[in-house]
């Protein structure tokens, strides 16, 4: 009977977690839309969304979302472990190939590109599984998991990165792209040990130049 009430007593925990995460979740997908409009309305979800995400960043609060998968979730009441992921822009001296400059996100001038921007990325959960089917020399069952597919999403990679050319120009500069995967630790390491999530990096892409010729 007591293992019963506690049980419930988690369930419901968790249940209350669950709805707070959908709640920041769809608060700010609607504040990256298009018919996002600020006026008071919208000023209010802003402060509630803070508020609900002040409430979560408690350590134990905040490696328990982590490691059951709650905050990846899409913004439905269910829990998604999905993989997050980080694109990271690197500015290189082209002759000492020295790190002079990192960007973590393109600098987009409208929501809808933002918007296709984390599309993009959640894509590569396909690539990932490129990669794992790569390493142990599985043979795909599908398009998204061969390796035609997997350079189609490069190419996305290295468009980004070419936009940077028009910035720091190619002569003197060189631009990669890397792709990281977020790595959590187990409870036992983020809370006792004070660990952070680590990076993992999945792949690095030289986003090459594309001198176009005259007509």
């Amino acid at each position: 009977m007591v293992t019963h009430i506690r049980f419930f007593y988690f369930a419901i925990i968790h249940f209350l977690f669950l709805a707070t995460i959908a709640v920041i979740s769809t608060i700010s997908s609607y504040e990256k839309s298009s018919s996002f409009v600020e006026n008071d309305f919208t000023t209010g979800l802003t402060a509630t969304k803070e508020g609900l995400q002040h409430s979560i960043s408690i350590p134990l609060v905040k490696q328990y979302l982590s490691l059951s998968g709650i905050d990846a979730g899409y913004g439905f009441f269910a829990p998604n472990v999905a993989s997050s992921y980080v694109l990271k822009i690197t500015i290189l001296d082209r002759k000492t190939r020295q790190e002079m400059v990192e960007h973590f996100s393109p600098p987009f001038r409208t929501k809808e590109g933002k918007n296709k921007y984390h599309t993009l990325l959640g894509s590569f959960q396909d690539r990932l599984t490129i990669i794992e089917n790569e390493r142990l020399k599985k043979k795909s069952v599908s398009f998204k998991e061969s390796k035609k597919y997997g350079e189609y999403l490069d190419i996305y990679l290295k468009s980004i990165g070419r936009f940077y050319y028009n910035q720091y120009k190619p002569d003197k500069f060189l631009v990669h792209c890397t792709l990281f995967l977020y790595h959590y630790p187990s409870l036992n390491a983020s809370v006792l040990e004070k660990k952070a999530p680590l990076l993992i990096k999945l792949l690095e892409l030289d986003a090459k130049h594309i001198t176009l010729g005259k007509n």
